[in-house]
């Protein structure tokens, strides 16, 4: 690892053949997003009003969640799930609740079509993308680990999708 003018460690994307795995997550992403696109909607259930809107709901609460996400992240923002060095630990913002606010973003998202799609083919696309996702995120964590040591008490206090429910308190003064 090479280290940041600050003294916190940043991982090149060569180092110990992770980038491989992590373009191989991305890849995979990438193939099921693309048949989540292409997967014509069905007629399995009836499309009521109520599912309708709660598609609707899930899908404007993901792209909110995703661009305040992106934002928070800055120039750290990228595909892979390697930090790209360019940022310190980011807890702020919707991190603060979640540590992988982008991933919950993109569920919420695919969540909401399926709903919308009255398709059980693209219903299972997007629980197989929420899947992906939890593998990634495990995954992405033990490289977190690695590069930010504060990583370890962050996991601790905050949910990986979802707010935790029994978190312990963070030591950041209250």
């Amino acid at each position: 690892m090479r280290e940041r003018d600050n003294g916190i460690p940043r991982e090149s994307s060569s180092e110990g053949g992770h980038a491989g795995v992590a373009w191989s997550f991305v890849a995979v992403q990438v193939v099921l997003l693309v048949a989540f696109v292409v997967t014509p909607r069905g007629d399995d259930w009836a499309r009521t009003r109520w599912l309708n809107a709660a598609g609707l709901a899930a899908m404007a609460f993901g792209v909110t969640l995703g661009l305040w996400s992106a934002l928070r992240l800055g120039r750290g923002l990228t595909p892979s799930p390697l930090p790209n060095g360019a940022v310190d630990l980011v807890t702020r913002g919707p991190y603060r609740w979640v540590r992988h606010p982008m991933y919950t973003a993109v569920i919420l998202i695919v969540a909401g079509v399926a709903i919308r799609s009255a398709s059980v083919l693209v219903a299972a696309e997007a629980v197989a993308l929420a899947v992906l996702f939890n593998v990634k995120a495990r995954w992405e964590e033990r490289r977190l680990v690695e590069t930010f040591p504060s990583y370890r008490d962050y996991r601790e206090s905050t949910g990986r999708f979802l707010p935790a429910r029994h978190a312990r308190r963070r030591r950041t003064g209250g």
